[in-house]
């Protein structure tokens, strides 16, 4: 079994720590550079040279971590419904990031309201059934809910 733990180098100099790079990768390849905003390269910097090399790695370390952890937001549409108007519809595998441009938002918008249009804003909320003594079901009733599609909603999805 091989050694798969990562390697850290640090490298700069003791006159300018804002010029601290850092690089990363396994035993016996080649280090990439992990990018580092100038804060956190003089941070780094100053890390390295009052407390040493290993609590730079560490301070290395939460930078990584606190990427990878980092929130995406995403929205999408919704409509409310019109047989309770505090309640609504909305489709989560249509979605957009907040940043995109308002082209591609209204482009989500459109293409769910669209959708929904095709059976008038109509959509399956349950299905009912009794069973017979062979447990078949028998008398299948399923229930709708109308959406109003003249009023809208934006919904935000956090995606971690």
């Amino acid at each position: 079994m091989s050694n798969s733990r990562f390697w850290y180098e640090i490298r700069g100099c003791r006159y300018a720590p804002e010029l601290f790079r850092a690089y990363k990768g396994l035993q016996g390849q080649k280090k990439m550079e992990i990018p580092l905003t100038s804060d956190q390269r003089g941070q780094l910097g100053n890390i390295c040279l009052t407390q040493g090399g290993k609590v730079g790695v560490a301070f290395l370390k939460h930078i990584e971590r606190a990427k990878g952890h980092r929130c995406h937001r995403y929205m999408t549409y919704g409509f409310m419904l019109k047989e309770e108007p505090r309640r609504y519809v909305y489709c989560a595998d249509l979605l957009c990031r907040e940043s995109d441009p308002l082209a591609v938002r209204l482009h989500t918008l459109r293409s769910f309201r669209q959708y929904l249009a095709r059976d008038e804003g109509r959509i399956e909320q349950s299905t009912e059934c009794e069973l017979d003594g062979y447990y078949r079901p028998v008398n299948v009733r399923k229930n709708y809910v109308t959406a109003d599609l003249k009023r809208p909603i934006v919904i935000w999805l956090r995606v971690e």
